[in-house]
């Protein structure tokens, strides 16, 4: 292990080599959620420049170790992990250029290291008037929600989607642009999202099959009315039947954001100030917290008399359902998990609950039709799962196009490598409940990928197998 350090050092540079032997705080949940009797973690490498990286993938191809991609800061990601051996983690922090904003036609050309923040701080200090949708937290990369496949919770929230032209290096060290950015003297590579022939940017999210260097991202310009709603829902039947009423006003896209519902126990663990044992169940939660025992939140975007007559139809809509409450923007004031998520459908960054500061959490989402019925039986499903750890698990639907998805959240103690056990059982028995009722797994951490391999089919499978071996036939990524 010393050599291959030694080795990566005189390579790249000290200073850009990061031995996990000095236990780093920065890069400790690496080797909490990678190391096992087959596999262990033994540096971190953050090149400076591409021909750095080049050079490390170059130099790796007939190397004892494998490389894995951290494709966010403090995340394990949704990319493969290798399966044996040493591995590098390549963190491309330092590669944090924003190279281009365009106003005129709202897109940003940006590098992997670009954070969130940064690239609202930029928008903010030259005035520009767009919006930058997040996931969790403000730190993550950019570049990684995007490549996570993750949801925001604007009109723009489904972050892929949004995604439009990429730079990628393959572990031959060759660097190629898909789409538009493919073609000479290209104007439009943030602009046309597929290009000429097959549309190949999908492989290399949720994968190990090359580096993403440089992606576009269509951006959100503010809208000239923005109205914020909460429906505090008294109980899982009122849960029910607004999801019905949802689904028209998605699929019609009446209600363009990504629809949240949560019950007041998810919320208080993720909004409120509580310690997590003291959140309580859900209904001392919601008493509490001035929640309903669900809660739905939206938001209108359009010009101010177009939001009006959408409000209209919103307050009729789900006015029908009995004990519903509406809270609009003007109620954040009294109270505070409202005021978080408000700020998200809005782009602001919401401060979560302090005490989440000590854990970390297995995340696994299951996708289903936007339908009362199938929400009320995936709560179900996770109420029903032998947990004996009693482990506390953030649950939310998030209502995109056509799919609901049940974004789940174990959570468990830093470093407590018990706890991280038990949080792998649970994940691994939530994914075999969830896929026998029909409800497959569509996003989950690196080191719970063997779970839903388990329950896939083997078409799918073996095409991957075979496209790996194509893009990265010297196991360059394990």
């Amino acid at each position: 292990m010393k050599n291959i350090i030694e080795n990566l050092g005189a390579l790249l540079g000290a200073d850009n080599v990061i031995s996990l032997s000095n236990k780093p705080a920065e890069y400790q949940f690496l080797p909490d959620r990678i190391n096992n009797a087959d596999r262990e973690v033994i540096a971190v490498v953050t090149p400076s420049n591409l021909d750095e990286l080049q050079k490390l993938l170059v130099s790796s191809t007939d190397k004892s170790y494998s490389l894995f991609n951290l494709l966010s800061p403090g995340e394990i990601n949704t990319a493969p992990i290798p399966e044996k051996g040493p591995i590098v983690v390549i963190d491309l922090k330092k590669l944090n250029s924003i190279i281009e904003v365009n106003t005129k036609a709202a897109y940003a050309l940006i590098e992997p290291g670009v954070s969130y923040v940064q690239l609202n701080q930029y928008l903010e200090t030259n005035n520009i008037p767009f919006i930058v949708d997040f996931d969790k937290n403000s730190t993550q990369s950019v570049s990684g929600g995007i490549s996570n496949r993750s949801y925001g919770y604007t009109p723009y929230g489904d972050h892929l989607m949004m995604q439009c032209g990429m730079e990628v290096m393959l572990a031959s060290g060759r660097l190629i642009r898909t789409g538009m950015g493919a073609m000479p003297d290209s104007e439009s590579w943030q602009l046309f999202k597929y290009g000429f022939g097959p549309y190949v940017d999908g492989t290399f999210t949720q994968s190990s099959l090359g580096i993403i260097t440089k992606v576009g991202i269509w951006l959100m310009p503010k809208a000239p009315a923005y109205k914020p709603f909460a429906l505090q829902l008294p109980n899982e039947a009122a849960m029910n039947q607004a999801v019905e009423i949802m689904r028209g006003m998605k699929i019609n896209m009446l209600v363009p954001n990504t629809v949240t519902v949560a019950s007041a126990q998810s919320d208080a663990l993720q909004f409120s100030n509580d310690k997590l044992e003291k959140v309580g169940n859900n209904d001392e939660a919601a008493k509490k917290h001035q929640l309903g025992t669900w809660n739905m939140y939206g938001a209108l975007y359009n010009m101010p008399a177009n939001v009006d007559f959408l409000w209209q139809a919103i307050n009729g809509a789900f006015g029908q359902i009995e004990g519903v409450k509406f809270l609009t923007q003007e109620a954040t004031a009294s109270n505070p998990v409202w005021a978080q998520r408000e700020m998200k459908m809005d782009g602001k960054f919401n401060a979560i609950n302090p005490h989440l500061a000590g854990y970390s959490s297995i995340n696994v989402h299951f996708a289903s039709p936007i339908d009362g019925d199938d929400a009320v039986k995936m709560e179900e499903l996770l109420q029903k799962v032998s947990n004996p750890a009693e482990l506390n698990v953030i649950s939310q639907f998030a209502l995109t196009w056509r799919t609901m998805m049940n974004q789940l959240q174990i959570l468990y103690p830093t470093g407590n490598a018990e706890k991280l056990t038990q949080a792998r059982q649970l994940a691994k028995q939530l994914i075999d409940d969830f896929s026998a009722q029909g409800y497959p797994t569509c996003l989950v951490d690196a080191d719970m990928q063997e779970a839903v391999d388990a329950v896939s089919l083997d078409g799918l499978k073996t095409l991957k197998k075979r496209v790996k071996k194509a893009l990265d036939p010297q196991s360059v990524f394990g």
